[in-house]
């Protein structure tokens, strides 16, 4: 007889209740999704779906939910449509939470601290500020920093947990800009200053944070979209001089300081994403020297723009700072010189992963063999799964078997062919074209595999 899922053992349904968690946002590996303002986790005022669904079943799932302080201690607050029971909701979400640590996500317009129920809601959420570890304040308001500043539990302690702190403000009218409240913008923002364990700054706001006091010389990583102007992130990289993962996306220019150094000692991984064909930003970069001598992986994307600036740039960077860079990953548009230039001082890498578009690496490697000796991982990024048949196997396998015959180079020993599009499941021989199946038998690790 087929089992009901009432004759599971708890300790299994706990198991299966705790996968009904949010999985962890990952910024870093989809920046592209990072100005999305829907909620990240529960919503604790939609009582037909996450926690509260699962105790609605019957009492013994009830019991086993309450069991589970980690199913309440991640959630999105709003404000609410009933103001009633509003505070009496959090209150009963916060408590089922236990003593864990805090991940929550709050939209915070410029009312939100007007609301009859919204300041109610701050002043209890702050009551809980020991817990916060992780906090994604969206299209938040000064005013809502400044009245989150004013709260007792937050002048008289720090934030032991937070750990990650993302901000993301809309644009202001100038009205809004020239209000008396708006007069001393610092003062809201020293509010996550006393926070001894942060390390992640998540910067989706356009205005110049570099200005305002956070603990800097503790941040390892730092994230930054294309709303903040390229000269804010540069700033701002100049402060944290402790960084060791750096993403940010160069998109919009203005009127600039010099900025003569930036040295980035411990930064291991950057990425830089290229918005706009302007000059400008190259043009700022170019009068900055910047030192990276541990870095190890290196992101250059430009997309449908052109790279060849970039990789200009970046060449000289890299040489200076004689770091041994290991991983190398590359779109956009460059001619062929630019990319042989960059490649020879990028002698270190293990693994290249090309956007195919027009970069045309393969004709690179079969005619200059010495290039990028220690390469042993070729990955190149598809658009579709059609393009697998369109894309140049017989090349392929030339350079795969001359690089393996060299003495002077190292054997490319895998090769990820990464597709985008739809299809849930791309793995496979049946995809494979038969010059593939070829290559696998010589030894090759060759595979297709799903882009995320």
């Amino acid at each position: 007889m087929p089992t009901s899922i009432d004759s599971l053992p708890s300790e299994l349904l706990l198991i299966i209740f705790e996968h009904t968690l949010p999985l962890e946002k990952d910024l870093l590996e989809d920046p592209d999704n990072a100005d999305a303002v829907s909620p990240t986790w529960p919503d604790i005022f939609d009582l037909k779906n996450g926690p509260w669904v699962l105790g609605q079943v019957c009492r013994r799932w009830r019991s086993i939910a309450l069991s589970i302080p980690q199913l309440w201690s991640t959630f999105y607050v709003r404000l609410p449509r009933r103001k009633d029971s509003a505070v009496d909701v959090l209150q009963a979400w916060l408590g089922r939470s236990g003593n864990c640590p805090l991940q929550f996500q709050i939209t915070a317009t410029l009312g939100f601290c007007g609301h009859q129920s919204g300041y109610a809601l701050l002043t209890t959420l702050a009551r809980t500020s020991s817990r916060w570890q992780s906090v994604d304040l969206v299209d938040v308001s000064m005013k809502f920093l400044d009245t989150l500043a004013m709260q007792r539990e937050i002048r008289s302690s720090s934030f032991p947990l937070l750990k990650e702190l993302s901000l993301r403000s809309r644009d202001w009218d100038i009205e809004l800009d020239n209000s008396p409240e708006f007069e001393d913008l610092s003062n809201a923002y020293e509010v996550f200053f006393r926070a001894p364990n942060l390390v992640t700054l998540i910067n989706f706001d356009t205005l110049s944070l570099s200005t305002f006091k956070f603990p800097w010389n503790q941040l390892t990583t730092y994230i930054g979209s294309d709303a903040s102007h390229a000269i804010d992130h540069l700033e701002i990289m100049l402060l944290c001089p402790n960084l060791v993962e750096c993403n940010i996306a160069f998109g919009r220019t203005h009127t600039w300081p010099t900025i003569p150094l930036i040295s980035l000692k411990q930064l291991k991984k950057w990425t830089i994403r290229i918005r706009n064909s302007s000059h400008d930003i190259y043009s700022l970069l170019s009068q900055t020297t910047i030192e990276v001598p541990a870095l190890q992986e290196l992101i250059l994307l430009a997309d449908q723009f052109s790279l060849t600036p970039i990789l200009d740039l970046f060449r000289p960077v890299l040489i200076s700072s004689a770091c041994s860079l290991q991983y190398l990953e590359l779109s956009g548009n460059t001619v062929t010189d630019s990319l042989t230039r960059f490649l020879e001082s990028v002698a270190t890498i293990t693994r290249l992963r090309i956007w195919l578009n027009r970069l045309a690496v393969l004709p690179l490697l079969q005619r200059q063999e010495a290039l990028v000796p220690m390469l042993e991982t070729l990955d190149f990024v598809l658009s579709e799964r059609a393009d697998i048949y369109g894309f140049d196997m017989i090349l392929l396998a030339a350079v795969v078997r001359s690089r393996r015959q060299s003495v002077r180079v190292h054997s490319i020993r895998r090769v990820n062919i990464v597709v985008g599009g739809s299809e849930l499941d791309i793995m496979g021989p049946h995809v494979f074209p038969p010059i593939m199946e070829v290559l696998q038998e010589e030894g090759l690790d060759i595979r297709v595999c799903k882009r995320n």
